[in-house]
């Protein structure tokens, strides 16, 4: 795996959805807009992407629409998809579909909802990573999951054949710091946007988040100035973010991120049920509170 190939800031895409279901037209727009915007790939079908409440074959076909998009592009751009499920049969059959389909890498959450041992999550990894040969990028997200997995237990899972990596969605930077050093030919990825910087610090090799779908200047701006040593100017990017960030988790995380794109300019639609479509103040709010002090930036 060439760890250089998969560094940098990858958005977790968000899914645009019409009438008959996945809307490419926008998805490959999206992309195109989020390149230009000097991002180093994309995430599909994760928790922005609301995978789980998409069918298996709404999953294929989005995937397939990224592909597209990021074939009609100049340069390399990874892209790694979520292939993670319920059931272990569909995210062997995602998995699968992944490869064929020109997918960079794959990943996963830990299983979901039942409480399973380690040795069946550790069992899990190792059917992904033996379902094709896309390296296997582990999505530890505890908080969603309800899984804490230990220091050894995440370098145990790091340790299987085939998997080249982590997501990191936590604000245990020490444990990410310690892995990054235990495996430094592996790829860490940073999960929680408004900490970027600290994951940066802690070893991570980029990130991916939600609300870079919005933000995409202000993110790539974090991770250019502290690979350069700007740190200062790193830090003024993250804080100015992270007032976004925090009006868009209070006002609601998904839908609110669909609007921010909106007002980007690109009406991205709403979220499917259960989520409920944003009301006439929380959108105003984001206008006033949110987009209007960044939309000169984000240009």
């Amino acid at each position: 795996m060439n760890k250089l190939k998969f560094a940098g800031i990858l958005p977790a895409l968000m899914t645009a959805f019409g009438d008959d279901g996945i809307d490419k037209d926008k998805i490959k727009r999206h992309i195109k807009r989020l390149a230009a915007a000097g991002v180093n790939g994309f995430y599909i079908g994760g928790s922005s992407g609301e995978m789980v409440l998409c069918s298996v074959d709404e999953r294929k076909r989005l995937l397939e629409a990224s592909v597209e998009a990021v074939g009609e592009l100049v340069g390399q751009l990874s892209v790694i998809v979520h292939t993670g499920a319920m059931s272990t049969s569909d995210a062997l059959d995602l998995t699968r579909h992944a490869a064929k389909t020109g997918a960079t890498a794959v990943s996963s959450v830990t299983p979901l909802y039942y409480k399973y041992s380690f040795n069946e999550i550790k069992h899990y990894y190792e059917q992904l990573a033996n379902a094709s040969n896309l390296p296997v990028i582990i999505y530890n997200i505890p908080a969603i999951t309800g899984t804490t997995l230990s220091h050894a237990q995440l370098s145990e899972l790091l340790s299987i054949d085939n998997v080249g990596g982590m997501k990191f969605t936590s604000s245990d930077f020490f444990t990410l710091n310690l892995l990054t050093q235990e495996f430094p030919d592996k790829v860490f990825y940073n999960g929680s946007d408004e900490m970027l910087l600290s994951g940066l610090a802690a070893g991570a090799d980029g990130g991916i988040g939600t609300t870079y779908n919005f933000i995409p200047k202000h993110i790539v701006g974090i991770y250019k100035n502290f690979r350069d040593g700007n740190i200062t100017r790193a830090h003024e990017l993250q804080s100015r973010a992270n007032k976004i960030i925090d009006t868009v988790v209070r006002l609601g995380t998904l839908p609110a991120s669909k609007y921010m794109i909106k007002l980007s300019g690109l009406d991205y639609g709403e979220c499917r049920e259960p989520f409920l479509p944003l009301s006439d103040a929380a959108k105003h709010e984001l206008e006033v509170s949110a987009w209007s002090q960044i939309a000169e930036f984000e240009k």
